[in-house]
Parts: C-alpha cells; structure tokens; sequence
C-alpha cells in the first residue's frame, strides 16, 4: 500500500469518476471508457473494499468546460465536502474538468477534507506542498491543451472556409451535388416559393406582408430539414415571419459564399456558465466573403437594398432617420413630414371622437432634453389635401399608362399564384401516381402489405382531389384568371383616379 494511504482514508469512500466529452466519444472512443471504469480495480489493490468503491459514470458525455449539467460532478464535490470521501480517482486532470476555476475548487475542498486525488500517474495529497504544485500544472495543462485544440479546429476551419470548401446546412433553396457543390434545389417548387418571397417582398417592401401573402392565398413554404436523422427531408407548411426575415437577411441567396457572420459568447449566472449567445456582426467584421461562388436568387445589391429596408421597418426611433412603415391610420405622410424648427421626423396624432382628425406633431425634443409640450404640431388635413392634388395632377396626362401597368401587374400576380398551384397539384398527382405503383408493385397474396399500401394510395388520392377543390375555389376567389370583362373594367378605372385615391386601402 502507498505511503500516502492511511487507515483514515481507506476508512472512507474511493470516488471513481468518468466522464467524456460527448456522446459521439461514448460510442466510439470504448477504449477510453474501458480505461476510466478500470480505475475501480485500481482502488481496490490499493486497499479499498469493493463495497467502499463507489462508481459516478452519469456524466459520460458531457462536456467538461462548465459544471452545468454535471449531476455526477456536483454529488461528488458535496461528498468531498462533507468528507465521506478518501480518494477521488480519474483518468486525468481533464476528466474532472477543463476549467481552471473548477479545478482548483475541487483541490481547495479535497485539501480541507484530507482526500486524496489518484490519476493514472500516481497518488497525490493536495496537502503535500509538491503533489499540490504538480496538480495546479495539471490543471492548467488541460486548459491548455484545450485552447491549443480549439485554436487547431478553428483555424482548420477558417482555412477551409477562404477556399469555400467548407460545407455548412445549406438554405431552404439550395442542397448539394455529388460533387459537393452547392446549387438549386431540384424541386422546381421549393425555387418557385423562394423567388416569389424575393419578388412579394420588392412590391410589398415589408417582411410582414410577404408571410401574409403567403398566408392569404394558402401558399404553403418550403423547408428542408438537416437534423441527425432528417437530413435533407423537404416539408411544407404556413409561412411565418421569422423564416421569411431570415430569407431576407441570407446571403446564400446572392450567390456569395459566406463564414463567419456571426460569434457566440458565453452568459455567466451566479459564477456558472449558463447558456452560449449568438451575436450577428456587421458585414466589415465578417471573415469570408467570396462572391459569385453559385447560382444566386437575387443580386447582392438587391440584398444589400433588401437588408436597409428591413433596418428601416424596424419600430424603433423615429429620430434615428427612419421613417418605419405606414401603421394603422388615415395620416398620408405618415414617416414622411419633417419638422421646420428642429429638423427631426414629425410622427402622426388622431384627435376627435373616432380619431377623425389627423395632426403631425414633433415631440422629439422632449426625448432629448426634457422639454415640455410639442415642438412643433400642425393639422393634417391641410397637407393631405394639397399632397393629393399635386399628385392626381401628376396622374392626368399618364391615366392609360396606369391601367395598362395595372393589368400586366395583375396578370402577373394571376400567374404567379396559378404557377404555385400548378406546381402543388403536379408534386400531390406524382404522389398518388407512386402510390399506386407501389401498391400495384405487390403480391396479391401478401394481403397485409397490400391493405397498407392500398390505404395510402387512397389517402394520396383523397389529397389530390382536396387539392384540385381548393384550386377550382381559388379560381373564383383570388381570380387566378382574368375574364375579358375584368381586363375591360380595369382599364375603365383609371379614368377615375381620384374616386380610386379616395376608397380605403385593403390588405388582401
């Protein structure tokens, strides 16, 4: 037995604690855990009874840079504590932890309890003044040798990254070749989605109004999936507003290859590490760009154009310089009057029972020093009208021009939204045809086979013809097509400009 075991700690519990730093490690590394969990047998020719050897394995595969989540790492610093241990055994010093400040935690409280600390190495005494310089070293070796591999990888990958080899999960829109490129999704229906984001959001201008395009009209949105275990499984569902802001916000889709837009950052709670964050960094700070590295959707400077107006929808300031969105209410300008005292935006007011009295006020100079009262406020009835005037004016020598643009506009959003359903009715009649493959590809005498099968065909059939129903509806509804009298009752409107100005906008 070791000189440095006595009967005081052979008296108490032999603590083997194992730990790896991921489930993949688990799994694959067995060497590694076969050598951690024979650590037991160590404690026993060392002198413990095996009823005294008590074995912590719940923490294989976690990570050993915080104590968060480690039960088993915890149950053991509260055992040290109340100094029902005599020995802690590990691997080595990184199994314990890789943070410096938990390490040397655990030595503080082994040293004020008398346990002492075994690795494959030797036995020390964190008491003994050489044994504590050596563990100390330890420690610190293992935060260094995990900076040291961390620096390695990263730097691994931001050299894969400057050639644009480096594959990340691609957008919804895009997959990957055979030959590890990235290029258009094949389903011609994913990239008819996308574009039609694109192309909703130059006409509408506002994240918002794109998803309840897509919501109105029941357009479904497309999503490919890259998780362990649905890797590249297409799903379609409701449009929302978060997939269209990242949409918009992507550089993928300009045919630039990008790494390193964003930088994560950890959330100290208490003196633990809680949670990572994730901050999005100016384009300057961006590590790679590499431009027309694949087949884009839209052009960088449509992105760059499409990322300042999502900056100026944003309710924030209106002494920042941007004007926002027009919001509920009947005030033209809304955005758009400039103060003539300050220089700051005016913001609209609604007075009268109902709100049925617009004013512009300026009110910015209260936010800035204290002031009191208005800086500026005037009605807006009188601007309205004379903005209206000057622009009808504008209008009377063009009013063929316009109905014109107003048809082919028209037209162009019928076949857009007959594209799509074209498209949604061309993927479920290959879904029912396959169906009926499938369930005609079967033995008859394998009858259970053939229920299920024929069951699904007959689901696939069932949503084809719901489908078709839904169409014929739209055709009616959202006029997917324009009869020869609505072309003519069009081009008639533009000779009522000003009646047209007059009627309340619909969001449709």
């Amino acid at each position: 037995m070791n000189n440095k075991i006595s009967s005081t700690h052979l008296e108490r519990r032999a603590v083997v604690y194992l730990r790896q730093s991921t489930p993949n490690q688990v799994e694959f590394h067995r060497e590694s855990t076969e050598r951690q969990y024979a650590l037991a047998d160590r404690a026993l020719t060392l002198g413990w009874d095996k009823s005294q050897i008590e074995v912590l394995d719940s923490d294989l595969g976690k990570s050993g840079q915080t104590t968060t989540g480690r039960e088993d790492f915890h149950r053991l610093m509260a055992a040290v504590g109340l100094g029902e241990v005599g020995a802690v055994l590990a691997l080595e010093a990184s199994r314990f932890s890789r943070s410096q400040a938990d390490w040397h935690k655990l030595l503080d409280i082994c040293a004020l309890t008398d346990t002492l600390v075994i690795d494959h190495d030797g036995i020390y005494d964190p008491n003994d003044f050489n044994d504590r310089v050596i563990l100390g070293f330890k420690g610190t070796w293992s935060h260094t040798e995990l900076h040291g591999m961390r620096l390695r990888l990263q730097g691994a990958k931001l050299n894969k990254a400057k050639k644009g080899e480096l594959r990340c999960s691609p957008p919804t829109g895009y997959v990957y070749d055979p030959e590890g490129k990235l290029v258009l999704d094949p389903d011609e229906g994913v990239v008819a989605a996308i574009q039609l984001a694109f192309q909703k959001f130059r006409e509408l201008r506002t994240a918002f109004k794109v998803m309840r395009y897509f919501c109105v009209n029941q357009i479904p949105f497309p999503r490919r999936r890259w998780r362990p275990g649905d890797i590249g499984t297409l799903h379609w569902g409701p449009a929302n507003l978060s997939r269209i802001t990242a949409l918009l916000h992507n550089p993928t889709y300009t045919g630039t290859y990008v790494y390193g837009r964003r930088r994560s950052f950890n959330v100290i709670e208490a003196g633990q590490i809680k949670k990572v964050k994730i901050q999005q960094l100016p384009q300057e700070e961006w590590k790679v760009i590499i431009h027309n590295a694949h087949e884009a959707y839209i052009s960088w400077p449509e992105y760059l154009s499409n990322c300042e107006r999502l900056r100026r929808n944003c309710p924030i300031s209106l002494s920042d310089g941007c004007p926002g969105t027009p919001r509920e209410g009947f005030a033209l300008l809304q955005g758009l009057v400039i103060c003539g005292k300050c220089g700051r935006r005016m913001s609209p007011r609604y007075h009268g029972t109902g709100g049925c009295r617009a004013a512009y006020e300026c009110t910015q100079a209260r936010k800035q020093d204290g002031s009191v009262g208005a800086c500026w406020s005037v009605a807006g009835a009188a601007i309205d009208t004379a903005v209206s005037a000057h622009v009808l004016s504008a209008f009377t020598d063009e009013q063929l021009d316009i109905s014109l643009a107003v048809l082919s506009e028209l037209e162009n959003i019928a076949d857009e939204a007959d594209k799509t359903w074209q498209l949604r009715l061309e993927r479920a009649r290959y879904e029912a045809e396959r169906a009926f493959r499938q369930y005609d590809a079967t033995e008859p005498e394998n009858r259970l086979v053939a229920r299920t099968l024929e069951k699904r065909w007959n689901e696939k059939l069932q949503q084809l013809a719901e489908l078709e129903e839904a169409y014929q509806k739209a055709r009616l509804v959202q006029r997917l097509e324009l009869t020869a009298v609505q072309r003519q009752q069009i081009l008639q409107l533009a000779n009522d400009i000003p009646t047209l100005w007059g009627i309340e906008p619909r969001y449709v």
